[in-house]
């Protein structure tokens, strides 16, 4: 920029490897004009000659100056004294940027006051792609976008939609990444956290890793990769409610997560090529992928299940750009970008806590959603003279978005979804019933208002009339669930009873085939009859034909929204001292049409001195509504029960597609002043917003339960409706003030103040004060520094004062309850609810400590005071230790890192073989002797995990071998290698190599991914190699090693037998034969498949208690069955309770302290008499009948289980019953009767006690008594045994004894099935009853044929020959052709489950691989490689298959169909390497990312890198990034990360195959050569 004579840069011409020009002078990324010195186009004037300069000033924080608009710079050394990780992290500090919190805990950023929607945030220039609704603002982003590979961040406050664009109304917050450095470098930090309550000392961890290849001619390399631990946030306040695992309630509490927690990870590379002096290329390639978690319970109520969220995210990027000027008066920039985000979120319900038995979980909720994003954007500076320089520029950018929150969407189209594919862990009965699932595809439709309502009525019957609307029958479902099925009792009204009888008629005249008369409404609803099975219609559909078909189905929406714009701009240099820069912008979009903004900007050098300046700006911005607000149908949360008889209104989202964008009119004026020692800024602001958008409660429900009655309405509450709309207006008006001084050489210090006034002007139901706008905000720093001694110390902190938190509503309502009557809601009412108005600080601390140039520890204190705000989200004190290194010029050069780093590394250069790529398996300049060779290495392997539940053994499945899969649990441990050995050179042409080890390992470590052993218990040899130089040839024979492919993966470990190899010049052949079953077969793949075996389990507590089907097993009930008295009974009866009180002695003390109750008991005495039955209404006498009397009941007391079961006690008790029954028996009894030709009253005269010996067949019931027969069928002396009293009472005790020894029994059962093991878990029992004594019903006793799970095993390849070809092309390029041939295979048997049996497939031959690859050599340090092969074996299809499956709907049975081949299986990797180690150079150091994709079938294990398993390569995709370093002569350091693996093929489960992943894995290792 051009301000007068005044203004000064220290300038130089462009020497050698400066940067051009075109970097430091070019349009801003999004369209804003730099103006800055070129040579003037015409006469005078002040100017700075043309030409590429470079500024020695930090150029960013130079250029801010002179911005109209206020501008802060925050650069990486900025970032790195504070040690901040994500933007979140750091961004807080600065003057007049507030953080925003929104009800799912994510954290937004407001500039200014206004809202977060109106922060406009970038990288590199483009609008970062998160969620479709704006309204929030890009929530979570802050925290997603890593700091430690960017550059600078810029915060340019007020308006800034003309130079933006849309959404930049209260300013924009642009983060920079780093650029390919100019010389090479390896960057690496790490960092461990620990929480206030932590039992680990450093649970969480960060790190970071960078490798620039630097400038390798015209073309530069970065790579860099970062991963970072996003600790949870625990409420303070806990819930109860949630069942912990183990099955038992203790009351214990649970604390919801107040945002999403878990880990983010982050790949890419930069590369920059100058085509000349003044034309750049760039491309960057960004890859971040996070796995994010979160839990919510909101009440003590145990009817309210806890929520599992649970967000699986991935975004690549892509940006290309090309920059250039023409050496006089213009430059330009053209930038394509393209960003695909894929998010997938899954909401899971449970009213068990962390459960580690499978079986709790219902799907609650389901979305993928699929962001895209093109952005083409071009723009130039064109120098009209000495006072005017243009900047001007067009673009386009197409937004889509696909998913089922978008059902509002112009364009949708349904799908099905199976919930397994989701979670194994799903709820079903048994492992057998429906699982659990709440997803299904509502009926929706908009009322007159364009508000969605849900049409249940359709879903149930099926029927609209002629205008399309939903009819229903006469009598309704909600008629049936409160009338029942026979609308029978005084209370039900007459015509809902007329009603129950014309829907019988309907339905008899329709369904024919059913046979039932009152019973055809209860048919109809329950679609069951006894008289068909084929469906009962009405109207031609069943009861809810439509609903099921809507089951486990999404609408899925997509959207699209195209904008194109135009902008100008003119930098005027009005006069010596002072600069306009006006603005004009065109954008259209393809929803909104036509907008024009403008900006006026001020920059004024107060008195002529560019240290004091006068800044103002007027214009305009806007914020368009994003696809959300636009296309919205989504249940963002449902209604929950919080107590009882009360529930909690769920958060339903309407799109509104009539909104507007908002408009602002923004003015600014400020005074900023640098001295030597002082930088001062104030700035007074106002921002005027129209057609203001906010959010609003419709006043409409969304009931996806309508038919529930108000009584259990609380149980599953209907949703709020909540939609967007454009209000009034809103204005802030505000202060901002900042000093930073140094006070001497140590000591500094920075104080910021903002002031806001933001004031709600249109909507009455919101107060005045706008939300989460603090009146005043405090920023507040001290720093110490001693260069000297290398420390550096900060202490700093953020007060918030007056704001009203948004998370704080009172009085707001929003809850069903039920009165007893009916169900009440309780609403919000506008103006009526009330905020808290919340002052608070936070404040950190850091100390720094330079151990060299290089290297430098840190120790800090986030949130020093432990300031705890659920409402806030905020963490408590986080105690963080980390160490940054640097190794060679990372930074561009500047110090003196960067010359060591270089020669470290061109020495190492210097010391690799000739031929890079074609290497002689001989040496020939090697002397003769005898040399020791030996090394020590020390590894710390670790893997993540997912904790899985247990996966359960079923009535019918088990996992067998496939344990370690289904459990996936994480695991680390340490492990160690010794190798001693010889390496002689016997004469000229021959040498002996010998190398044996000792490890913690058998086999090869690629078998493993943690080592069996600490110690050095296995020993092997590792190397026995004899080679024979003839001219040209190598022959060797032992145990040789080759590697087969470029970059190491496939094969690089050790076989036994023979190898030739031919070299000449730039042209090598290898051929060998030998056998490679010590290095390959794969004994621990991710892989499992179902197969067909016998297996043993443990009963389930129904078999435990009451089974009597299965074979070879005896239950509690047969065993009581079997038993000889009440006694024996009993004693069984406490052997079991001792398995119960083992578990959960809680329920045990609960069964057996019954306390006392009243036992009732049934007689049926032989007892007859004489009935004469009269008609009810007239009294006329019907007839008269010889009856015996069918049942009487009594009861009397017992204590405990030990009276229950006791003979003697129960004799004694039956006696008295007797003596109080046999008078009533005895006596003259009246009754009444019912039946469908008659009712009447019924008189009974006792006749005598005996048994019918005759054979007349008795009648039907007249109430208690039964009609035996008629007097003229009886002879009363000769058809009867007949029995004293006495007799009579000693029959009735034995058959009272008989029927409580089975009744009795299994009343005793039924209170044993109060236990609720395992989590009420309906599976066999392993952990207890199979932990239980076989006496007592435990063990794994129960033989099964049914499914088991087992672990894919990849066979050795016994003997096999190779052949490889390699051609070099000049000192740069090689490429190689490969193939091996598995020869005289052993036959391999795969065994794969096909219905009851397993289909077998026998193969002789397992590996016929084909392999090509390339390595390019970029300069002295990178080197690109790429490998690609087959296996053409039909062993290896088999292997790529996948197992068919046939799920019927609505069950958890999974039919197996047998095994389909897949196609022939691939691999290919993609590696970038940058630097070089050599131990005899320390120093030197190396870095690495690669891709891998193997498919299952492609690999035999045996991989020759260092960094990972064998499991981790076999059928799987992922990332590795590594990296080394030689500190002294001979050691070597290393790490490596792999993460993001996946299965490329799907294996199978329990319920399905399953699509899975493996966790992060992590070593370092460090090896010592002797």
């Amino acid at each position: 920029m051009i301000i007068g004579g005044e203004r000064k840069y220290e300038v130089s011409r462009q020497q050698e490897n400066e940067v051009p020009y075109s970097e430091l002078c070019r349009p801003d990324l999004a369209g804003s004009a730099r103006l800055c010195g070129r040579q003037s186009t015409g006469g005078g004037g002040h100017h700075i000659a043309t030409g590429d300069i470079v500024v020695a000033a930090d150029a960013a924080k130079e250029e801010a100056k002179y911005e109209s608009q206020s501008t802060t710079i925050i650069t990486k050394e900025d970032i790195a004294a504070k040690q901040a990780k994500s933007v979140e992290d750091i961004i807080f500090n600065e003057n007049g940027v507030t953080r925003t919190v929104d009800a799912m805990g994510r954290v937004g950023v407001s500039i200014r006051g206004a809202a977060p929607r109106h922060t406009l945030i970038l990288i590199d220039g483009q609008p970062v792609m998160g969620d479709f609704a704006k309204y929030t603002g890009a929530d979570d982003e802050l925290q997603r976008l890593g700091t430690e590979n960017v550059e600078r961040i810029e915060i340019i406050r007020g308006a800034a939609s003309a130079k933006y664009g849309a959404d930049a109304i209260g300013g924009v917050v642009n983060v920079i990444t780093r650029k390919a450095a100019k010389n090479p470098g390896l960057q690496l930090n790490a960092e461990g956290r620990r929480i206030k309550g932590n039992g680990d000392i450093f649970p969480y961890s960060n790190f970071f890793l960078r490798a620039d290849s630097g400038r390798i001619g015209n073309f530069r390399f970065a790579l860099y990769g970062s991963k970072r631990d996003i600790p949870p946030i625990y409420g303070i306040k806990g819930f109860a409610g949630i069942i912990p695992g183990g099955g038992i309630d203790d009351g214990s509490l649970v604390h919801n997560s107040l945002r999403y927690y878990g880990d983010i990870k982050n790949i890419g590379f930069s590369a920059a090529y100058d085509l000349g002096a003044r034309q750049r290329i760039e491309f960057n390639a960004d890859r971040t992928k996070e796995d994010m978690e979160r839990y919510v319970k909101h009440s003590n109520s145990g009817s309210e299940p806890q929520q599992h969220f649970k967000r699986d995210l991935a975004r690549n990027t892509y940006r290309l750009s090309y920059t250039g000027n023409n050496g006089g008066s213009t430059d330009w920039k053209i930038d394509v970008d393209y960003a695909k985000m894929n998010e997938d979120d899954i909401t899971l319900t449970s009213y068990y806590g962390k459960s580690p038995y499978e079986g709790k979980n219902t799907l609650a909720y389901l979305d993928n959603v699929i962001h895209k994003q093109l952005d083409i954007k071009a723009s130039a500076n064109t120098q009209i003279n000495d006072r005017h320089l243009l900047t001007y520029g067009l673009g386009y950018t197409r937004e889509t978005g696909k998913g089922s929150r978008l059902k509002s969407a112009p364009q949708t189209y349904t799908r099905y979804i199976n919930p397994w594919d989701y979670d194994k862990n799903l709820y079903s009965k048994g492992g057998k019933g429906e699982p659990s699932s709440r997803i299904h595809d509502y009926l929706l439709f908009t009322n007159s208002k364009g508000i969605p309502y849900y049409d249940e009525a359709y879903e149930l019957y099926g029927i609209r009339d002629e205008a399309g609307n939903s009819l229903k029958p006469p009598y309704t479902w909600e008629d049936y669930l409160e009338y029942g099925p026979y609308a029978e009792g005084s209370d039900v009204p007459a015509e809902a009873v007329a009603r129950w009888k014309e829907f019988t008629r309907l339905l008899r005249e329709e369904n024919t085939h059913d046979g039932g008369e009152s019973t055809r409404v209860l048919h109809y609803y329950t679609q069951s009859s006894i008289y068909t099975k084929e469906p009962i219609t009405y109207k031609g559909h069943s009861f809810k034909e439509e609903y099921a078909k809507r089951k486990n189905r999404q609408t899925i929406g997509e959207a699209e929204i195209k904008k194109e714009h135009f902008f100008v701009q003119d930098t005027w240099q009005l006069n010596q001292n002072t600069t306009l820069t006006p603005i004009l912008r065109l954008d259209h979009s393809s929803l909104f049409g036509t907008t024009l903004t403008f900006n006026l900007g001020m920059t004024h050098m107060l008195r002529g001195k560019p240290s004091w300046r006068l800044k103002a700006n007027v214009g305009t911005g806007y914020a368009e509504p994003g696809m959300g607000e636009l296309y919205y149908n989504w249940e963002m949360y449902a209604g929950m029960p919080v107590g009882f008889d009360l529930g909690k209104l769920g958060y339903y989202w309407a799109g509104n597609p009539r909104l507007r964008p908002e408009k602002s009119l923004n003015f600014d004026i400020g005074v900023e002043r640098e001295t030597a020692a002082t930088m001062t800024r104030l700035n007074l602001f106002h921002n005027r917003i129209r057609d203001y958008m906010t959010t609003y409660f419709t006043g409409y429900l969304m009931d996806f339960n309508p038919s529930i009655s108000d009584e259990w309405k609380w149980v599953v509450p209907p949703d709020m409706i909540y939609s967007f709309k454009n209000i009034g207006k809103a204005e802030i008006t505000g202060l901002e003030a900042q000093v930073e001084h140094r006070f001497n050489d140590h000591w500094s210090g920075k104080l910021g103040y903002t002031y806001l006034h933001a004031v709600n002007k249109s909507d009455p139901d919101m107060p005045r004060q706008l939300l989460d706008k603090p009146q005043h905000k405090v920023d507040v720093g001290i720093t110490y520094e001693n260069k000297k001694g290398g420390w550096r110390a900060s202490l700093w902190g953020n007060y918030y004062i007056r704001m009203l938190d948004s998370r704080t509503v009172a009085n707001n309502g929003n809850y069903i309850d039920y009165d007893g009557t009916k169900a009440g809601y309780h609403f919000a009412e506008g103006g009526k609810q009330t905020y808290e108005k919340k002052t608070f600080g936070l404040w950190n601390i850091l100390v720094q400590k330079d151990l060299s140039k290089d290297a430098m520890v840190y120790f800090g204190i986030d949130n020093l005071f432990n300031h705890h705000d659920d409402d806030r989200a905020l963490q408590e004190r986080v105690y963080k230790l980390g160490v940054n290194m640097k190794f060679g010029g990372a930074e561009d050069g500047r110090s003196g890192a960067a010359h060591a780093g270089t020669k470290h590394s061109a020495a190492a250069e210097e010391r690799s073989p000739a031929g890079w790529f074609i290497t002689p398996p001989f040496e020939e300049q090697k002397e003769r002797g005898i040399r020791l060779l030996g090394s020590y290495r020390g590894r710390w392997n670790s893997h993540g995990g997912a904790d899985r539940a247990a996966a359960r053994v079923t009535s019918v499945a088990a996992v067998g071998t496939a344990e370690k899969n289904m459990f996936d649990r994480p695991a680390h441990g340490f492990e160690q290698r010794l190798q001693l050995g010889i390496d002689a050179r016997l004469d000229d042409r021959t040498n002996v190599t010998v190398l044996g080890s000792a490890s913690g390992m058998t086999g090869v470590d690629t078998r493993h991914d943690i080592s069996d052993s600490k110690g050095l218990n296995h020993q092997g040899l590792d190397k026995a190699d004899i080679t024979r130089h003839v001219k040209k040839w190598d022959f060797s024979v032992g145990r040789l090693t080759e590697p087969l492919g470029v970059t190491g993966y496939w094969f690089g470990k050790e076989y036994d037998g023979g190898r030739a190899v031919w070299t000449s010049g730039k042209n090598q052949v290898r051929v060998g034969y030998g056998g490679f079953g010590r290095s390959t077969g794969i004994s621990d793949s991710a892989y499992t498949h179902a197969t067909r075996q016998l297996f043993y389990r443990a009963p389930t507590k129904d078999e435990w208690l009451w089974d009597t089907n299965v074979d070879e097993y005896i239950s509690l009930k047969e065993k009581m069955d079997q038993a000889g008295s009440l006694e024996e009974q009993l004693q069984l009866g406490r052997q079991y309770l001792e398995v119960i009180k083992a578990q959960d002695r809680k329920t045990y003390e609960k069964l057996i302290s019954t306390g006392g109750w009243n036992q009732i008991f049934p007689w049926a005495p032989d007892a007859w008499y004489r009935a004469r039955v009269f008609d009810e209404k007239t009294g006329a006498f019907v007839g008269e009948y010889i009856v015996k009397y069918n049942t009487m009941y009594s009861y009397f007391e017992a204590h405990n289980w030990d009276e229950l079961f006791n003979t003697d006690f129960l004799r004694r008790n039956g006696e008295i019953m007797w003596n109080q029954l046999y008078p009533f028996a005895e006596g003259h009894l009246t009754d009444g009767f019912s039946r469908s030709d008659v009712s009447g009253r019924v008189e009974l005269d006792f006749l005598f006690y005996g048994e019918y010996t005759g054979s007349q067949e008795p009648g039907g019931y007249y109430g208690s008594y039964q009609i035996g027969f008629r007097p003229d069928q009886l002879d009363l002396t000769r058809d009867f045994t007949r029995f004293t009293r006495e007799e009579e009472g000693r029959r009735s005790l034995d058959a009272l004894v008989k029927y409580w020894m089975k009744e009795g029994s299994e009343q005793f059962l039924r209170y044993l099935s109060q236990w609720q093991p395992e989590d009420n878990n309906s599976m066999p029992l392993q952990e207890i009853l199979g932990k239980a004594p076989v006496a007592l019903g435990g063990g794994i006793v129960i033989p099964v044929l049914g499914t088991v799970l087992v672990q894919d095993c990849v066979p050795a390849i016994d003997r096999a020959g190779f052949i490889q070809f390699k051609h070099q092309f000049g000192d740069r390029f090689g490429v190689q052709a490969w193939y091996l041939r598995s020869l005289g295979d052993d036959r391999a048997h795969l065994a794969y489950a096909h219905g009851n049996n397993n289909d077998i497939y026998t193969y002789d031959k397992l590996a016929n691989v084909i392999g090509l690859g390339a390595a390019w050599r970029i300069g002295d340090k990178l080197r690109v490689s790429f490998d690609w092969g087959q296996n053409r074996t039909d062993f290896g299809r088999m292997l790529n298959g996948h197992t068919l499956y046939t799920n019927k709907i609505g069950t958890s049975d999974f039919t197996i169909d047998g095994r389909a081949a897949g196609g022939t299986p691939r691999f290919w990797v993609l590696r970038f390497d940058v630097g070089r180690v050599d131990t005899e150079v320390p120093g030197s150091w190396n870095a690495f990312a690669d891709y891998k994709y193997f498919q299952h079938g492609s690999f035999f294990g045996g991989n020759g890198t260092e960094g990972v398993p064998d499991r981790y390569l076999d059928g799987i995709k992922s990332f590795t990034v590594g990296a080394g370093y030689v500190p002294a002569r001979d050691f070597l350091i290393e790490a490596f990360y792999t993460f993001d693996a996946k299965g490329i093929g799907k294996r199978d489960t329990l319920y399905g195959s399953e699509s899975f992943k493996l966790g992060d894995y992590t070593r370092i290792q460090a090896t010592y050569k002797f």
